[in-house]
């Protein structure tokens, strides 16, 4: 919980420190609120920080946590610490507090710093402390001291820090922050109710202090994000030229170079095709001949990429060395194209300060056919005009030719018709079925099969759609063409085969279960307000989905009746079609919004649109009879 200049990679693998107490307010949880008697942990945390005149900080940080409820024991046994090897960071006066007092120091063979583990993708310089505590139990209180140097990211100018108080379970006893400066010290925050912000002495000294206790903590809400969270972010300038500008001048640089011949190679060979077709063939020479590797620069170069022939000569690069490289080739290949800073994730939040902590990610902003396209060249497959779901809705810094670094705005994906598909079952006495399906997958589903190809290969890929779209399969067989050249037009999946369990057997007959992918999207809606969750709830993108179902050979007690529903949120259709022996109809869902906040989800119109949704979506579940041939 407290302010740090890294970025958010730098959360990773961090549970201590003044990165790490940052980075424990984490940016999603699964959650409704948990009781503050239910806390196992309380924390009291006082830190001093210096913000030098060279960007770079140094922390002293009095830590105590006691342990409340037997779980805290595990959260507390160990405790890691993350730095770079060109900080410094010093454990001092560790030690466990019983509850009858009795003070016991740890030894030095209780603190171990040794060489920290490598990222998943990548390799980095870190070192890590780690603190055993020995003899924890309920009530026992752990208490050190943190004294750290943090160095200032190689090339800049300005400081930056940012603090995210998001829930955890930990209680929050006490919190009291102050800051230092020679420069004046600029600051801008969200939901602080439940702090003071004090500043003096010309804004060279400011200092947050909690007010009172605070347990925010979520349990029991599966995949939902508390995003309207206190947030408080730290400067010495609140323009972006001063942060971004340094850098921007070296980013130009790199890009005026020429391109290396591999580069190059690719660029001619592109040169003949449509913009459209250019983007996609210069992505994928990146995908084939480049690794997406994090390296351990941010201590040596900032956020400062290779030069385009280093980074060739790598085979290898990180965001900023992959989107600076393929920049490069667009803009030789004749498409403007520039690199950008972004923060990527579902939730990028606003931009209060436009400085170093802010983004994490590196892509490429490109106007094709004049249109703005936004290209992240990490990604393991692309599809033209398509914006990653994680790249939508928020803010980019866009490194301009003049060395302008300007805030740009990334729209939401325009909706697209992700699934076209048709279902033809022939209904056998015994309830199984000859199927045939046709789908035209889009969008992120096509992504989502491209991605999935790439990494499992088609033969896992195909076994999963038999098994997603055949309850039972006896057979099942799957033409659909190699997705290496999808995204020019539709792409188009066939099935076929036997499913044993077409229909669901009961005591007394069939039953057919349409709707039923529908029907578990509104009951967790509807378990959502039940439950008292208290999250937003991500969606995806705006989309829409229909499909033309058939079976023949059954009998429905009852005909299928039309209904519509319409909402802000969703719409949908289901209408009947002719069918002499059998069930036939169309069905369209369309997804309006990426997010469904709380007060959406926990209102009295949300809660009418689901009891029509679930009136709509339960008349698909037919009782039925299998019909004698003729």
């Amino acid at each position: 919980m407290t302010f740090r200049t890294r970025s958010k990679h730098a959360c990773s693998g961090v549970r201590a420190g003044v990165t790490a107490l940052l980075c424990i307010a984490s940016a999603g949880s699964n959650a409704a609120l948990q009781p503050s008697d239910e806390a196992p942990v309380a924390r009291r945390t006082d830190m001093t920080c210096r913000l030098n005149r060279d960007a770079s900080k140094d922390c002293t940080t009095h830590e105590k946590l006691t342990i409340l409820r037997p779980a805290g024991r595990a959260q507390l046994s160990r405790l890691d610490f993350d730095f770079l090897d060109n900080d410094r960071l010093e454990i001092r006066d560790a030690a466990v507090i019983q509850p009858d007092g009795r003070r016991v120091p740890l030894s030095s063979k209780q603190i171990d710093t040794r060489t920290a583990p490598n990222p998943e993708a990548g390799f980095h310089r870190k070192r890590q402390t780690s603190v055993a505590f020995p003899g924890l139990r309920v009530g026992s209180t752990i208490t050190y001291t943190l004294v750290e140097h943090v160095a200032a990211t190689p090339n800049a100018t300005e400081f930056h820090e940012r603090a995210v108080f998001g829930p955890m379970p930990v209680r929050l006893d006490a919190y009291r922050a102050e800051f230092s400066a020679d420069r004046p010290i600029a600051w801008r925050g969200e939901q602080l109710d439940e702090f003071d912000v004090e500043t003096s002495r010309q804004d060279h000294r400011l200092v947050v202090t909690l007010k009172a206790p605070r347990y925010v903590n979520l349990i029991n809400e599966d995949g939902t994000m508390a995003r309207r969270v206190p947030r408080i972010e730290l400067t010495s300038s609140l323009d972006r030229q001063a942060h971004f500008g340094p850098f921007a001048a070296r980013y130009n640089a790199i890009l005026a170079a020429p391109l290396p011949a591999g580069a190059a190679g690719a660029v001619e060979a592109a040169r003949g095709k449509p913009e459209a077709e250019r983007v996609a063939a210069l992505m994928k020479h990146i995908s084939a001949h480049y690794r997406y590797m994090g390296d351990w620069r941010m201590s040596e170069r900032g956020l400062v990429p290779f030069d385009l022939a280093q980074v060739e000569a790598n085979g290898y690069g990180d965001c900023k060395d992959l989107a600076v490289l393929l920049a490069a080739m667009l803009n030789a290949s004749g498409i403007d194209a520039r690199p950008a800073f972004v923060f990527r994730g579902v939730d990028a939040g606003p931009l209060l300060v436009p400085g170093l902590a802010a983004p994490n990610h590196a892509i490429v902003r490109a106007v094709v056919n004049g249109e703005t396209w936004w290209l992240d060249p990490t990604n393991n497959v692309y599809l033209p005009g398509i914006i990653p779901p994680d790249l939508q809705e928020r803010w980019a810094l866009v490194v301009e030719r003049n060395g302008a670094v300007d805030e740009d705005r990334i729209a939401a994906q325009a909706p697209r018709v992700i699934f076209d598909g048709t279902y033809h079952a022939s209904v056998r006495d015994d309830g199984s079925a000859r199927v045939d399906l046709r789908v035209d997958k889009d969008g992120n589903l096509l992504w989502a099969l491209m991605d999935g190809d790439y990494a499992q290969g088609a033969t896992a890929v195909d076994q999963h759609l038999c098994n997603a779209w055949f309850k039972e399969p006896v057979e099942c067989r799957i033409d659909r063409p190699d997705t290496s050249a999808a995204g020019f037009g539709r792409y188009r999946i066939s099935a076929h085969g036997v499913d044993r369990r077409a229909l669901d057997r009961t005591s007394s007959g069939y039953v057919y279960n349409g709707g039923a992918g529908w029907r578990d999207k509104w009951e967790r809606l509807v378990n959502y307000r039940r439950n008292g969750d208290v999250g937003d709830l991500y969606l995806g993108d705006k989309e829409e989905s229909r499909a033309e179902v058939r079976l023949d050979g059954v009998r429905a007690e009852q005909s299928l009746a039309a209904c519509s529903v319409r909402s802000r949120w969703f719409d949908l259709d289901v209408t009947p079609e002719p069918a002499v022996q059998g069930i036939a109809y169309r069905q369209r869902l369309v997804q309006k919004a990426r997010w469904l906040t709380h007060d959406e989800l926990t209102s009295d119109a949300f809660g009418r649109f689901l009891d029509d949704a679930q009136r709509c979506t339960n008349a698909l579940r037919q009782t039925v009879s299998v019909a004698s041939p003729a």
